[in-house]
């Protein structure tokens, strides 16, 4: 349910965004006046939990090794925008490739570091100025489209009990969760902090559980997790 969209102001790139605020003003004005909300619509909004947030995720600074493998990725999507004929670009994908693998196997971190400044140079230098976006990727048309359908997972907690029913077996599943992280909670933070580093993570990876008949660190942001499309 989109509500507002202001597109871009001559030229500029930013959007003003007010889809989410002004749905959730709506549902709280609705329930205020109007008692429970019984529409068609809601089993499709509310039930989409958020995705959970960066927040939520432990970050860490890039590797070299990823580092070279997302400049290689990003080298190939922009050299498929600069060759429209597919052989065009098989051939000089192979050619790129190449490049990479000649210097894949250097052990001087300095030299290393420095090769992988002057690709990222001449990337630069050579991107293409337009290049082709995936519709769901930053920047597609369709980027974002159904993030206004997503609230976050605790307001299903002030849902009335008449809506609750509609749902039953979700419902009933999500008291079973709520229970399961309420005991293991203790025993995830423990594991958090006994495998992380003194110096921080080197990696966005969580940790997997240790012991038999453990959860994992941060299960719950996985298991309710939302749609990525309403239905």
């Amino acid at each position: 349910m989109r509500l507002v969209k202001m597109s871009p102001v001559s030229g500029s790139g930013l959007v003003l965004r007010l889809e989410p605020f002004i749905f959730f003003l709506f549902l709280i004005l609705y329930r205020y006046y109007c008692g429970p909300l019984h529409h068609p619509l809601l089993p499709v909004c509310l039930p989409a939990i958020v995705r959970p947030s960066s927040a939520g995720i432990m970050a860490a600074f890039l590797t070299h090794q990823q580092k070279v493998l997302r400049l290689y990725k990003k080298s190939l999507r922009h050299l498929e925008s600069w060759c429209i004929f597919r052989d065009k670009y098989r051939f000089y994908a192979c050619l790129l490739r190449a490049r990479f693998d000649e210097n894949k196997n250097e052990k001087d971190m300095v030299k290393a570091t420095k090769l992988l400044r002057a690709a990222e140079e001449e990337f630069w230098a050579n991107q293409h100025p337009q290049p082709y976006l995936f519709p769901d990727s930053p920047g597609g048309t369709s980027y974002e489209r159904y993030e206004c359908y997503k609230v976050p997972e605790w307001c299903l907690d002030h849902w009335h009990p008449s809506e609750k029913a509609m749902f039953p077996d979700y419902f009933s599943k999500r008291e079973q969760w709520k229970k399961l992280r309420a005991q293991s909670w203790d025993r995830e933070v423990q594991q958090l902090q006994e495998e992380t580093p003194a110096d921080g993570p080197k990696t966005e990876a969580l940790p997997p559980a240790r012991k038999e008949g453990d959860l994992p660190p941060l299960w719950w942001q996985y298991v309710t997790r939302p749609r990525e499309r309403p239905m």
